[in-house]
């Protein structure tokens, strides 16, 4: 795919696009609409008829664009994918990264408004919760910084609210990749250039939500999904590069002077809160956009919480495995059979020896993408299927004794801030959140070894013995005896 024009007409020729063109009210309406929209597994949405939008630079807005049925598609993958295969895909892009071209010129360039005439109301923002603090522009899209040491780009997906027609209000966590970026450029005292893109192919939403290894280009990556190197443009104002094909791109910096912040916040999260209190932060100061004649804009209801996901949800549930499954292997933990991420996480091992699970939790606690995963953590066995709860309860249950060493907490560790339950500190760098392994391992030292050092736990009182398993499957068909079929919850 060349564009988010391509995506658009591959959902629409697969059946996955709804195209809306009775009005519908930018304040509110949107953002219900895509609520159900996401709650009932329903398409790809283009706005177009929005109220106070027919003659603006920008009449139309794309959204729910990555969901269970189109995220394989984005990978160039049959709907019925499964997200084990999708996940290695993406675990391959960042192993094998390909390096993007420079190109001269695209359609992103086809139009530059710069000075008085910049005005980011032509863009149909929506007002998308109620108890929101404002308009947030910078929803589903992706912010572009370069390192000033390095030159690597960082692309990440971050909150931005409208505070003026030239200036928006956005959330710095500084240990997120535009944050790391950002406390170099306080450090030499000088203004932070930005690029944001909304716009184009799913490779960049899906790079810009997830977590890649800190310092590596995410264009690389995108190259990797795509099959082929993503062409890209200098910016008009900086050195930073972006997508020739983009629908829209705002070019800016972040002054670290608190004398220019605005207030921000609060907005609804990932959480399925509100999150992030409203106060002072840094601005986004406009000083050039650029954009393809008349531009899509692309946006994304936020919040997700049981029985209500979002576009976020579909990137997590297939990239965030690919993170897990490298913490622990960075850490040299042996064993790792699987890993199932979630608000609850669980990693299914082979036990070796004391403590097994205390090094599970250490490797993930301590590595650099516990920013917003592994707050709480089970591991199990390797004859537990972590995708079935009546298993994983049953582990908790018999194999966990709650008041010893198999419960663990960890206070005080690095967080997101945006969850309600933490103490939100990111003023200071990041939040704080305690975390909890649940132990569901057998005590190991209730084992045998056998004569080649295999543990031995001895048999379980639902196992049949070889003699008795034979005898009934050879004379099955005589007792005549019809079993339905156990389908997993």
């Amino acid at each position: 795919m060349e564009d988010l024009r391509s995506w658009i007409k591959l959902l629409e020729d697969e059946g996955e696009l709804a195209r809306i063109t009775t009005e519908v009210d930018w304040n509110l309406e949107i953002g219900a609409i895509l609520r159900k929209v996401m709650d009932k597994g329903g398409p790809a949405i283009l706005f177009e008829n929005i109220k106070d939008y027919k003659d603006t630079i920008s009449t139309k807005m794309f959204a729910h664009g990555l969901n269970r049925k189109t995220f394989p598609l984005a990978l160039g993958k049959p709907k019925d994918t499964k997200r084990d295969e999708l996940s290695q895909i993406f675990r391959d892009a960042i192993h094998n990264p390909v390096m993007y071209k420079t190109v001269e010129s695209g359609p992103v360039k086809e139009n530059k408004i710069t000075g008085s005439d910049i005005d980011l109301y032509q863009f149909p923002t929506p007002m998308w919760h109620s108890p929101d603090g404002g308009r947030y522009m910078m929803t589903w899209c992706a912010v572009i910084t370069r390192d000033p040491d390095t030159g690597e780009h960082n692309v990440g997906a971050y909150r931005g609210m409208l505070t003026a027609k030239d200036q928006m209000s956005v959330l710095i966590i500084l240990s997120q990749g535009w944050g790391v970026h950002f406390s170099k450029y306080c450090q030499r005292q000088e203004k932070m250039p930005i690029a944001v893109v909304w716009g184009y192919e799913p490779t960049l939403g899906i790079v810009a939500g997830s977590q890649i290894p800190m310092g590596m280009d995410e264009y690389k990556v995108m190259g990797a999904l795509r099959g082929e190197p993503v062409p890209l443009v200098k910016c008009e104002n900086s050195e930073i590069m972006v997508p020739a094909s983009a629908e829209l791109v705002v070019e800016g910096y972040v002054d670290p002077d608190p004398t220019n912040y605005a207030m921000e916040g609060i907005f609804g999260e990932y959480t399925g809160y509100y999150g992030g209190a409203r106060r002072p932060r840094h601005t986004l100061q406009v000083e050039c956009i650029t954009h393809r004649n008349d531009p899509i804009f692309r946006g994304s209801m936020e919040g997700s919480g049981p029985g209500h996901p979002n576009e976020n949800t579909w990137i997590y549930a297939v990239t965030s495995k690919v993170n897990f499954m490298e913490a622990l292997e960075r850490a040299g933990v042996p064993g790792i059979i699987d890993v199932r991420p979630g608000p609850v996480c669980y990693v299914k091992i082979r036990q070796a020896y004391n403590g097994h699970a205390k090094q599970v939790a250490n490797a993930l606690w301590g590595s650099w993408s516990a920013e917003w995963m592994y707050k709480v953590l089970v591991v199990v066995d390797h004859d537990i299927d972590i995708n079935d709860h009546r298993q994983i309860d049953w582990a908790l249950c018999y194999r966990m004794e709650p008041g010893t060493h198999d419960i663990i907490t960890m206070p005080h560790t690095r967080g997101g801030g945006l969850d309600l339950a933490e103490y939100d500190d990111t003023l200071f760098g990041t939040g704080s959140r305690g975390r909890i392994l649940l132990d569901a391992t057998r005590d190991i030292k209730k084992a045998k070894r056998d004569k080649y050092g295999n543990l031995d736990w001895g048999p379980f009182s639902y196992d049949l013995d070889e003699p008795e398993k034979e005898l009934i499957e050879r004379r099955w068909d005589e007792y005549g005896i019809k079993l339905p079929e156990r389908k997993k919850r």
